[in-house]
């Protein structure tokens, strides 16, 4: 690397070879691809090359868009050259560059050097020099046809009305397009140029069902016709195998991401999700059951609560009655159990947060015989939140303090931010200071758990503000995670008394340093949250309304 303008070119690497080496492609799905759409979506996102000026930006950079946009593109890259071609080009890159520094086009001509018959340098231009990422509407024309074109995906509508930041590309781009049918389960290819406005894409004959990016390995969005939606959802209810585990999980992923963004009716969302009962993947449940949590939330303080509640525990209640809360020896199956299990407790589902409860003081007796490493973390959590009191708080406290095990008292301290009483958490809060009980570099995150927390969340978003100043002589500006505090912090916030909140405190305090880009993305997320409840709200209630009289 040249300069720090290339850093993704390291890090993004580096965090691809990551899941290679491990032989994990579908989790990279869920791990790592929808956390930076989510992020690239708003108009808090940046292009992964970037002018790098001061030292503030070079702590800056290191970020989502560095590490799991570039990761990204060069999962895309890999799939489109193919794996022999791209690992071949990498040796030339690495045989060329020996002992040398390279910029991003040093490598991207490594790879034109091969003759292939599209020019890569051309197409990754339009990935790297502009933020965000298209969605790709397909129109089924006639039987065979399909109709695709292309735009830039935002979240929040409203932002497609004001003035971005130029784009020599205007926000189009060179996109990989595949796509498996019915008929056919062998991944076809077109590419969709930017300077184009549509292209056609044509089958042989008439199929039941088209699905386009396999495996969600272009760095895009994909929405259909509701007629197109349809096909695919009931196909997921008649055999969902048609699909692979990735195309299963980017399904559910595009469908929420397009409803809560209003490009697609909430009620196809959650037709998507019907299917569910015959899902015994990691991948798909991770994406629907961080969904689920997610709209908990979002609900938490509206009257659809409880009809959400309804729904998404008896969606829930079947997983995770099959797996229980016994650790077998396959590590997916272990990490389905995990994420089954957190969101159903997460969710309120009573049978959980009863075992859970059990389980926890089962633990309190005895608490040199822990609960099994994958669920351990679950049974502080959820244990706390079921039956956690002063008496029990001021235990496991103890037992924190006393922990040498690092590992181990991450785990204590995400179950200690669990308690129902606003008290031991403002408790909570004032003893994280002293750094004989939080380090220094566990501070941080200690008050991401605690405003995680319903109860905790305003109580942290205050004491941050109170004391501003004592966390930045503390940290210093150029400290990258107290700039990713706030985003952390406000993630939830979905009112115009909060985000005034936010921009009084910005406006109070305007020196961000490392954290300038991450006030910019709390206050998109928050706008994001306003705009969800005005704009989805109504039709979500009315979806469950219907499920309701249909149940």
């Amino acid at each position: 690397m040249h300069w720090w303008n290339d850093l993704w070119l390291n890090e993004g690497f580096a965090s691809f070879i990551e899941y290679l080496g491990v032989d994990s492609r579908d989790q990279f799905i869920v791990s790592t691809l929808h956390s930076v759409f989510n992020l690239d979506g708003t108009l808090g996102s940046h292009p992964i090359i970037q002018k790098v000026e001061n030292p503030d930006q070079i702590t800056e950079i290191f970020d989502t868009i560095t590490y799991s946009k570039g990761s990204s593109l060069v999962r895309m890259l890999e799939d489109f050259l193919g794996e022999t071609i791209f690992r071949r080009a990498v040796t030339n890159y690495l045989n060329e560059y020996k002992y040398q520094n390279a910029v991003t086009g040093n490598f991207f001509a490594e790879i034109d050097k091969l003759g292939l018959d599209f020019n890569v340098t051309d197409i990754m231009l339009t990935w790297t020099v502009q933020m965000g990422l298209p969605v790709v509407t397909i129109a089924k024309v006639t039987d065979t046809e399909y109709k695709l074109t292309q735009k830039r995906f935002l979240s929040n509508p409203n932002d497609y009305n004001v003035v971005h930041e130029p784009s020599e590309f205007n926000y189009r781009w060179s996109i990989p397009i595949t796509y498996t049918t019915s008929q056919d389960p062998t991944v076809k290819r077109e590419w969709f140029y930017h300077d184009k406005s549509e292209i056609t894409i044509t089958v042989p004959t008439a199929v039941d069902w088209i699905k386009f990016n396999y495996d969600q390995v272009g760095y895009y969005r994909v929405n259909y016709d509701q007629s197109l939606w349809a096909s695919l959802a009931n196909q997921m209810v008649a055999k969902p195998e048609a699909f692979s585990a990735g195309d299963r999980a980017s399904l559910l992923n595009d469908a929420f991401a397009l409803a809560d963004a209003t490009q697609l009716p909430y009620e196809i969302a959650f037709d998507m999700t019907k299917y569910l009962a015959k899902e015994m993947d990691y991948v798909p449940w991770s994406v629907a059951a961080s969904k689920l949590t997610s709209l908990k939330r979002t609900l938490f303080y509206t009257s659809s609560y409880a009809k959400f509640k309804k729904y998404a525990t008896a969606l829930i209640e079947p997983i995770y009655t099959s797996l229980t809360w016994t650790v077998g020896e396959d590590h997916l199956d272990n990490r389905l159990r995990v994420t089954a299990l957190s969101a159903a407790c997460s969710l309120g589902l009573e049978s959980c947060l009863t075992e859970g409860g059990q389980q926890f003081k089962a633990w309190l007796a005895t608490p040199d015989k822990r609960p099994s490493p994958d669920v351990r973390e679950t049974v502080y959590y959820y244990g706390m939140q079921s039956v956690g009191n002063q008496e029990i708080w001021e235990t496991v406290w103890e037992l924190f303090i006393n922990e040498a095990d690092a590992s181990e008292k991450s785990k204590l301290m995400y179950g200690l931010a669990a308690v129902q009483e606003p008290w031991l958490l403002q408790r909570y809060i004032d003893l994280a200071w002293n750094e004989e009980y939080v380090r220094g570099q566990d501070y941080f995150t200690c008050l991401t758990y605690i405003s995680a927390n319903p109860m905790g969340e305003s109580l942290v978003w205050d004491y941050v503000r109170e004391h501003w100043p004592q966390l930045v002589a503390r940290f210093g500006l150029n400290e990258r995670y107290l700039g990713n505090l706030i985003p952390s912090i406000t993630a939830r916030f979905h009112t115009q008394t909060k985000l005034e909140e936010m921009e009084q405190f910005f406006a109070k305090y305007p020196e961000a340093g490392a954290g300038t880009a991450a006030r910019v993305r709390a206050l998109e997320t928050v706008k994001n949250n306003i705009v969800w409840l005005a704009e989805n709200l109504e039709s979500v209630d009315a979806w469950l309304e219907q499920q309701q009289r249909l149940n």
